[in-house]
């Protein structure tokens, strides 16, 4: 290689390099990006479930998003057998504790046709910290249109979805958006 050709091959070499980090930089946008949920900006549809596992003892056994006017709500949409879902619960546990003082909901939704002795032993497995509603006919997850697990999805004290996160969620940007509906 003579030395202009050389001279020419390293403009090409950055290039290549530069429109190589746009990509992944683009595809990891694309991949944690907080907007998953077409009903962004509007009322969270209600729903009404049976607390299936951690329930606390004396407390209520059923959950009705209606009756929660007014309070942030943090819904985890999981299945027992999704890794990426046991994976988000600790992140989901350590904010649960962080903005138990604030009044902030956490409410994993189990989307399985299983029985409850198995959800709660998935409810043991995963370590969850906050109470598995059992949304075993799938009517919740078609109305909130999840089609991947997990998704978390924020309603704010107005009632309308403020955030939602397919897969597994960043505890910084989660933190922030829970921060966000607070305000």
């Amino acid at each position: 290689m003579t030395e202009s050709e050389a001279v020419i091959a390293r403009p090409r070499a950055w290039i290549h390099w530069l429109v190589t980090a746009m990509v992944f930089v683009a595809l990891y946008a694309w991949m944690t990006r907080g907007n998953a949920s077409p009903l962004m900006g509007q009322r969270a549809p209600d729903l009404t479930l049976s607390i299936a596992a951690g329930a606390e003892p004396g407390g209520p056994t059923k959950v009705a998003l209606s009756e929660m006017a007014g309070q942030v709500v943090v819904l985890d949409f999981w299945a027992s057998w999704c890794g990426a879902c046991r994976r988000t619960t600790p992140i989901l546990n350590d904010l649960h504790q962080e903005f138990a003082e604030q009044g902030v909901a956490f409410y994993a939704v189990n989307v399985e046709p299983i029985d409850r002795q198995r959800l709660q032993a998935a409810h043991a497995a995963f370590g969850s910290e906050f109470p598995t509603l059992h949304d075993r006919t799938g009517t919740v997850q078609r109305r909130y249109s999840i089609q991947m697990l997990p998704t978390v999805i924020i309603v704010g004290q107005d009632g309308l979805v403020r955030w939602a996160s397919t897969g597994v969620p960043s505890k910084m940007r989660l933190r922030g958006a829970i921060s966000e509906a607070l305000n």
